[in-house]
Formats: C-alpha cells, sequence, structure tokens
C-alpha cells in the first residue's frame, strides 16, 4: 500500500518546521491537515495543488475549488454565498 499524501501536523510541529513544510508543499500530491489539540483545524496544500483545483475537469470541480478560494479569501462575508450555490453539487 503507497503512504498516504495526507500528513497530520499540530501547530508545535507547524511552527517549527514552517520551512520544512512549505517546501513540501511543492508537491502537488502533498496534503497537511494542521490540528489544534488533535482536533483538525485546516487543509494545506500547495499553490500548484489549489491551481489544478481551480483547472477541474468537471463542473463540480471547478464550483467547488471557485467556493474554497472564496472562504480562502473571505469573500462570504461580502455577500457571495458559498454555502447554498446555484445548482446540483455532489459532495466529494
Amino acid at each position: 500500500m503507497p503512504p498516504s499524501r495526507v500528513r497530520f501536523v499540530g501547530s508545535r510541529e507547524l511552527h517549527r518546521d514552517l520551512p520544512k513544510v512549505l517546501e513540501s508543499l511543492e508537491n502537488p500530491d502533498c496534503r497537511y491537515v494542521l490540528t489544534i489539540h488533535s482536533k483538525p483545524k485546516a487543509v494545506m496544500i500547495g499553490a500548484e495543488a489549489f491551481l489544478s483545483l481551480l483547472r477541474g475537469a468537471t463542473p463540480e470541480d471547478r464550483l467547488l475549488a471557485l467556493q474554497l478560494g472564496a472562504l480562502v479569501q473571505g469573500l462570504e462575508s461580502s455577500g457571495v454565498d458559498a454555502e447554498e450555490p446555484e445548482g446540483d453539487l455532489v459532495a466529494v
């Protein structure tokens, strides 16, 4: 079985190893789940992985990427409704 592409990292470990984590995110297959007190708080992906989401092969992928981008940029507070998109969205 191949090793998991998702790695869990605590906030202290992230602080200590930030340069190494950022370097590993250059690999588009690398993902991190940031945990605080052993609870997941964020998912980190590299810029190339995010761009590949934006260029997703399906309309659902593109919609998901746009919603994530809006949330990341704080646009949900400016009136963009990222919770209830028009059309059908399949959970992934």
